[in-house]
């Protein structure tokens, strides 16, 4: 997952300046408003889609044991993002503001798909029957992504230019989600000497770090919210003067 050189523009600055209501810094707040280079939009849509998220979740969905309730709940989601990633690498220009909701909605599809799987590993593999690893599980992660996107607009209002050095007195929340993410970890591995399946308990871990990683594709569904109105907002302006006038 290779990460993208984003190309701003000379409006943003201006037109995120008429966008009310919100406590960004105006600096830091800039530089999230802006777009990925169109040139590296097919590489990264067939990276993301065609090679990582179909190897990741078509191997485990028809793998041993099969079991048909994994697959009606995962194949459609990846169909949709095979063809929306080919869409891409046909016209990466014309869907440039596009490909940053592509973004937000594959670190959607992949994180969730990510716990889906962990559960056939667990249910399947495993053999649990109790739902309540399902609920704790699930319940974690919703808490993690929580704390993750809070964090992540926490340093929206904070200056892009400010020093570094006060920020060791407190646990940041970024951390925070970094220890919850170990303790379920360490939680799964102990699995490992109750049922004896290590590969089973292993796979889980990974899948559940994977998980947590890609939670920063998410956030750009945020992104594309607010590029989406600050493109909008010089139209809104024009129309309303031409109604007061």
């Amino acid at each position: 997952m290779a990460r993208q050189k984003r190309s701003t523009s000379s409006t943003n600055h201006s037109a995120a300046k008429r966008v009310e209501g919100t406590s960004y810094h105006p600096d830091a707040f800039e530089n999230y408003l802006a777009v990925y280079a169109a040139d590296g939009i097919r590489f990264s849509a067939g990276t993301l889609v065609l090679f990582f998220l179909n190897v990741f979740l078509l191997i485990p969905v028809f793998s041993i044991p099969f079991q048909s309730l994994y697959a009606y709940i995962l194949l459609p989601p990846l169909a949709v993002m095979n063809v929306w990633a080919v869409a891409l690498i046909v016209a990466p220009r014309r869907l440039q503001l596009n490909y940053v909701l592509f973004r937000g909605v594959f670190g959607i599809v992949c994180s969730l798909g990510f716990m889906i799987i962990v559960q056939k590993f667990a249910y399947g593999m495993l053999g649990l029957t109790t739902p309540w690893y399902a609920i704790g599980s699930f319940a974690v992660y919703g808490f993690a992504l929580y704390q993750y996107a809070r964090f992540h607009l926490r340093k929206l209002q904070q200056s892009p230019h400010r020093p570094k050095a006060g920020a060791g007195s407190r646990m940041p929340v970024a951390t925070l989600t970094m220890l919850t993410g170990a303790g379920y970890l360490v939680a799964n591995l102990s699995l490992a000497f109750v049922t004896q399946q290590t590969v089973a308990v292993v796979l889980m871990c990974v899948y559940i770090m994977l998980a947590f990683v890609v939670f920063h594709f998410i956030m750009d569904v945020h992104r594309y919210y607010w590029l989406r109105r600050v493109l909008h907002a010089p139209k809104e302006t024009t129309a309303h003067k031409a109604q007061n006038s």
